[in-house]
């Protein structure tokens, strides 16, 4: 039965369990309490996980997950950003983004529940080293990596499936870093920083 289960869903269960297990032995150990922890934060737990199910496409992906890297860009439903300074937070849903700016100058991005998609292939920087943080609790997260800046990726994910540029990892606590060959020498460049709880981080 549990074979037939999709990846991410395996995952987010067996996220659900370790994570009372941890909270069952730091009950025994006496460094919390966990009868009062769960009676506070259950219905959290119940509602993230319920809401991720049903926001969850059917189809499983954008229509740009499901192309080739070097063909990748966004479907009909994704907004065109062409503004220099990304700043787009929500609590519940998905950002669908392909950003243009020809002066970007980073930002930040983040959801609670939802996923993320962002298409950078087509930007150039303002000058300068530039930022973008990309973040979240319960989701998936997609990057289209510029095609044409210097940049560097630091990825982290607390339970999931982590792919970078076609390499697979999954488990617990993962964390990978990515550097263009040029990165180290340029003085204007981008550091993409991308963390989650539970979910799955592709990028390409």
């Amino acid at each position: 039965m549990h074979a037939n289960l999709p990846a991410n869903r395996r995952m987010i269960w067996g996220g659900i369990l370790i994570l009372f297990g941890m909270l069952f032995l730091l009950d025994n150990l006496n460094i919390l309490q966990f009868d009062e922890v769960i009676q506070n934060f259950w219905p959290l737990i119940l509602v993230a996980v319920g809401i991720k199910i049903i926001l969850s496409r059917k189809s499983g992906a954008p229509d740009f997950l499901q192309q080739p890297a070097s063909e990748t860009s966004l479907g009909p439903g994704a907004a065109t950003f062409s503004t220099d300074y990304l700043s787009e937070n929500r609590f519940i849903g998905d950002i669908n983004l392909q950003v243009t700016s020809t002066a970007f100058q980073g930002g930040n991005t983040s959801n609670f529940i939802g996923d993320i998609n962002l298409d950078l292939s087509g930007i150039t920087l303002a000058e300068g080293q530039r930022n973008l943080t990309i973040s979240g609790f319960i989701g998936d997260v997609t990057l289209v990596a510029p095609k044409n800046v210097p940049y560097a990726i630091t990825a982290s994910l607390a339970i999931g499936d982590l792919v970078m540029f076609g390499r697979k990892e999954d488990g617990i606590g993962l964390n990978r870093n990515f550097k263009s060959a040029d990165f180290d020498t340029a003085i204007t460049r981008l550091n993409i920083r991308i963390s989650f709880f539970i979910g799955d981080i592709k990028i390409f």
